[in-house]
């Protein structure tokens, strides 16, 4: 049972101390995925990072944005973990090929994982579009690069445009129009569930939820993971191709949902941190419509708590999301009440469980068994060996969590932050446009909470 509130000890620390927690077991024996194909990965980084030097630009120069998505792809804080699905399972099945075509297969199984990184890479750019400049995240690089939404927005289009094309190039380089029209439908889904995500259409339900990540996270994979069974020769619709289809689904999935349960907590995180902050730097505090309603394009544990609060639900679907944060708040203390992140992750885990049963109609071999492996890290509830910086010299580092937020931090952050809503303290410019609050205003409102420093970073 996940133990309530969405913070990273209730989302995260108290399921970190072993696997057993997280409703997976212990770790399956086999060799680490990540080690496995570390050389076929440097491979393919290379590839790519020649593809993005060599093709755009004029005179020779690559253009800022492209090498700003080339420095996100080689320091991005996640390890490249959908290729790495891709070249296991192309090893795996090259167990049942003659020798002599394997070679050759696992080519081909390096270009699928190249189509995949570039694609997905891809989409991350053209999602960008839909941030808001002025928004808590700017996430953007190109509005970074341009001081512009405006013109961050095109050149994310063009930026994003250049990587499909160069997928397609890379595509009708296996001359199989099968891969083509699969990895074509693919795409397609992902834009369908980026749709879904930033401008959801109807009521929210934890279904449709699924659905939106099935789209736009596990349709790539599964596509990917389904063309190298193809590719080796199977049909489809064969129990190999099938399997192979779903170990991509079911890993894309479980990982996505125990993803979005953290990007979910750091979203809440930043809202009080913006408060910290501009308190204590004498600032002004507003929030956008955007900023409230951050954490719900994401947020699975919010959706099925709202599920099961009828009122707070038509509240928010009437209102077209959260109005102001203390609607929020009272969202996140739902959360608890209806064991919101016990059942995700269960979903999760449960994802990354079927994952591996499909996984066991292919070939025995080790990157079958590395696979199994894998599916245990991307539900993981802290996700900590797909992250980079607890590796040093190609070695996983346990990460030290001794200084997390305790149970009753957070416990007694979200009661502090619901008082202050009820005294006015969180304003929204969509509530009242032109109101700002002052600094001294908001000390004197967090004085009348009690304590003589309430307005201490990390408190509220």
């Amino acid at each position: 049972r996940g133990d309530g509130l969405g913070g990273r000890v209730r989302m995260g620390l108290a399921m970190r101390e072993t696997s057993v927690q997280s409703g997976m077991g212990q770790l399956p024996d086999g060799p680490d995925p990540l080690e496995l194909v570390q050389g076929d990965m440097r491979r393919l980084k290379r590839k790519i990072k020649a593809v993005i030097d060599r093709n755009l630009g004029s005179g020779g120069e690559t253009h800022p944005l492209l090498k700003s998505s080339s420095k996100d792809f080689f320091e991005r804080s996640e390890k490249t973990w959908r290729p790495t699905v891709v070249l296991l399972l192309g090893q795996a099945l090259a167990e049942s090929l003659p020798a002599s075509e394997r070679e050759g297969y696992l080519d081909d199984c390096m270009v699928l994982a190249e189509i995949v990184e570039i694609m997905h890479t891809s989409t991350v750019i053209h999602d960008t579009v839909l941030e808001d400049f002025d928004s808590l995240e700017k996430g953007n690089p190109a509005h970074m690069i341009y001081s512009s939404s405006v013109a961050g927005n095109k050149v994310s289009i063009l930026a994003g445009d250049f990587l499909l094309a160069r997928a397609s190039v890379l595509l009708s380089s296996l001359r199989n129009t099968q891969v083509v029209e699969i990895m074509a439908g693919a795409l397609e889904a992902i834009m369908i569930g980026q749709m879904g995500l930033h401008r959801p259409s109807g009521g929210l339900s934890t279904a449709k939820y699924i659905r939106t990540v099935e789209d736009r996270t596990s349709r790539l994979l599964a596509s990917g993971c389904l063309c190298a069974a193809l590719v080796a020769g199977h049909e489809g619709g064969s129990e190999i191709a099938e399997a192979a289809e779903a170990v991509g689904m079911k890993l894309g999935t479980g990982y996505q949902i125990t993803r979005d349960m953290l990007v979910t907590e750091s979203n809440y995180e930043k809202l009080w941190k913006k408060i910290n902050g501009c308190v204590d730097e004498g600032k002004e505090v507003q929030f956008d419509e955007y900023e409230i309603n951050e954490p719900l394009q994401r947020a699975s544990c919010l959706i099925y708590a709202l599920e099961h609060k009828d009122e707070m639900r038509r509240t928010v679907e009437g209102e077209g999301g959260f109005k102001d944060v203390g609607l929020l708040l009272s969202a996140r203390e739902a959360i608890e009440e209806t064991d919101a992140v016990g059942v995700m992750r269960g979903m999760a885990t449960e994802n990354a469980s079927e994952g591996i049963e499909a996984l066991q109609k292919l070939p025995k071999s080790p990157a079958r068994d590395a696979l199994c492996v894998l599916a245990h890290y991307v539900v993981h509830p802290s996700q900590d060996r797909l992250q980079r910086n607890n590796y040093k010299d190609g070695a996983y580092i346990e990460p030290d969590h001794s200084l997390d937020k305790g149970a009753t931090m957070w416990g007694t952050q979200l009661a502090k932050a619901k008082k202050g809503a009820k005294v006015g303290l969180f304003s929204t410019l969509t509530a009242k446009v032109n109101e700002k609050i002052t600094a001294a205003g908001l000390k004197r409102r967090l004085g009348s909470l009690g304590g003589s420093k309430a307005t201490k970073r990390g408190e509220e």
